[in-house]
């Protein structure tokens, strides 16, 4: 088939959208299919992909509404079997929704109801959601996928779409690329990994709070983009400072995985979070937020934890404190998980998209 992919930016590792239609590009090239690209950035290229660069602006609180009337002028659906999109745009047959609804990212992540007060001093966050009513007002997609029940439910509450039309998929990981063989072994403190790039939204605030309450011989490593120092004086305040390590962005997350014993992931709003499945896939339990959609892949007490409520650290610590405690626990739970990631392979994600692929070719008569 031939398939064109629509996303603002084409990067292997920026972020989890990104390394998501990367992974599925790479995937769909795999199994024979001729892939194009339309996006507005690139980091770097990809070998077999036909790449169109979209023109626009490159910043400012309006790049993404540039980019979606762009691609509705450009991007012309009979000439594919099916277009994807994914993010805010007009111009697909399926359309993915990866980041949840932004009104709830704002009430989950920053505690605010959005409002022209709020929009005065905001005007991305105005733009970004007037962008997403008027995709979904004017419903432009064939087929809707969302990435958890929890995205699908949002779309539902704000939107109206009817969850019977929202098509859950979770998010796959590589099992080849995160896998229990990269794991190093060791003695000594429990390993504790915290992974992501938004350090507040990712509730790096409330894990250094709930470590502060843990006994137990433990070291966190910080790994992700953003701004340290608040999160370092905090440490430091609960007396937990040389414990703590902040070691920016990697270049090699299996190998940050696999020198791991827990993964944390307290994120106050995520609408999936594939650093849970990584993690899992690597052999080490998780303790995830219910705030992260990747949590509905969790069974709680026996591949990793959930923690109802990420604000509240006594929660976080009452979770976390036996994993720190008990590596033959830790290790049980760890072949849990690899078991549960090893039916959320990326193949599996692919192979559900592309059936919905071939529906959307023989609407068009392509099939």
């Amino acid at each position: 088939m031939k398939i064109a992919l629509v996303a603002y930016t084409w990067s292997e590792t920026l972020g989890g959208v990104e390394r998501y239609v990367f992974d599925l590009a790479r995937g769909l090239l795999a199994r024979g299919h001729e892939v194009h690209a339309w996006c507005r950035r690139r980091d770097g290229d990809t070998p077999g992909i036909a790449f169109h660069e979209v023109p626009g602006l490159a910043s400012g609180h309006t790049k993404y509404v540039t980019f979606a009337r762009e691609t509705e002028r450009l991007v012309k659906l009979d000439d594919y079997d099916a277009v994807h999109g994914f993010g805010r745009a007009f111009a697909q047959d399926l359309l993915r929704i990866g980041g949840g609804c932004h009104e709830e990212y704002l009430r989950q992540a920053k505690g605010r109801t959005p409002g022209p007060l709020w929009f005065l001093f905001h005007p991305k966050d105005r733009a970004l959601i007037r962008l997403e009513h008027e995709v979904f007002r004017r419903r432009c997609w064939k087929r809707l996928v969302c990435i958890s029940r929890r995205v699908a439910e949002e779309v539902h509450r704000i939107h109206g779409v009817p969850l019977a039309e929202a098509l859950v998929i979770h998010n796959g990981t590589d099992l080849e690329k995160f896998h229990p063989r990269r794991r190093a072994a060791a003695s000594g403190p429990a390993r504790i990994l915290f992974v992501g790039s938004g350090f507040e939204r990712k509730g790096l605030a409330q894990a250094v709070e709930a470590l502060g309450r843990v006994k137990g011989d433990w070291r966190l490593r910080v790994v992700g983009k953003g701004s340290a120092a608040r999160y370092a004086s905090q440490a430091a305040r609960l007396g937990i400072g040389a414990r703590v390590e902040f070691a920016g962005t990697q270049p090699d997350m299996p190998a940050e995985y696999g020198r791991a014993d827990v993964l944390l992931f307290p994120t106050l709003y995520d609408a999936f979070g594939t650093v849970t499945l990584e993690a899992m896939a690597t052999g080490i339990p998780v303790v995830v937020s219910r705030q992260a959609g990747s949590s509905e892949v969790v069974d709680d007490g026996a591949d990793g934890r959930i923690v109802e409520d990420p604000r509240d650290p006594g929660q976080l610590a009452s979770a976390l404190e036996p994993l720190v405690n008990d590596a033959a626990l830790r290790a049980k739970m760890g072949l849990a998980a690899r078991a549960k990631a090893e039916k959320n392979g990326i193949d599996a994600n692919i192979e559900k998209v592309v059936a919905l692929y071939r529906e959307i070719a023989r609407g068009k008569g392509r099939g």
